[in-house]
């Protein structure tokens, strides 16, 4: 008897352990965690880190001075120079959740007319218009950005003058 009242504290133990780590916070879309702020500040530190180192290391060896095929010459450009990004920061809103600054980015391809632009930022109202149908009761445009780069660098400019921005995602616009 003595057994299965161990048995039984052990289980109830174990489903209120489970249950408490279960439970998002305020503002947090995946469950909270119990680490100290100090700790996941350095862990976010190191993954910032090694993200931009990988990136870095994906580009490849610097070349030497020696001609490059023309392929190679496009592609390149076509990664740092030859690209455009349309953002635009968004209020989510349902019932059940309000999510502040949001951005949603689109990237294409740099072709050099203004129809880029367009066809970027016509992603983008696709993406919301989706959101709006599936997720969200209220989606509410904040702030447009478009400008010539990656949506990357964008990013990281838009988030070290708004620390609250979060990422929704990064839209391929070149795909129709």
């Amino acid at each position: 008897m003595k057994r299965l009242i161990r048995i039984f504290f052990a289980l109830l133990l174990l489903t209120l352990i489970a249950i408490n780590n279960s439970f998002a916070g305020t503002g947090v879309i995946r469950p909270v965690g119990h680490l100290p702020g100090k700790f996941t500040y350095t862990i976010q530190k190191l993954d910032s880190f090694l993200s931009s180192t990988v990136t870095a290391t994906e580009a490849g060896p610097v070349q030497d001075a020696s001609p490059a095929s023309p392929d190679k010459e496009t592609a390149a450009g076509n990664s740092t120079r030859g690209r455009i990004c349309s953002c635009q920061i968004l209020n989510l809103e349902s019932s059940n959740y309000n999510h502040q600054h949001i951005a949603l980015f689109a990237e294409k391809t740099n072709r050099g007319s203004s129809a880029d632009f367009s066809a970027a930022k016509n992603r983008i109202n696709k993406e919301k218009k989706h959101l709006k149908n599936m997720f969200y009761d209220k989606v509410e445009v904040v702030a447009e950005v478009e400008a010539e780069g990656s949506c990357h660098s964008m990013y990281v400019k838009l988030k070290s003058k708004d620390a609250r921005l979060q990422i929704y995602e990064i839209l391929n616009a070149d795909i129709r």
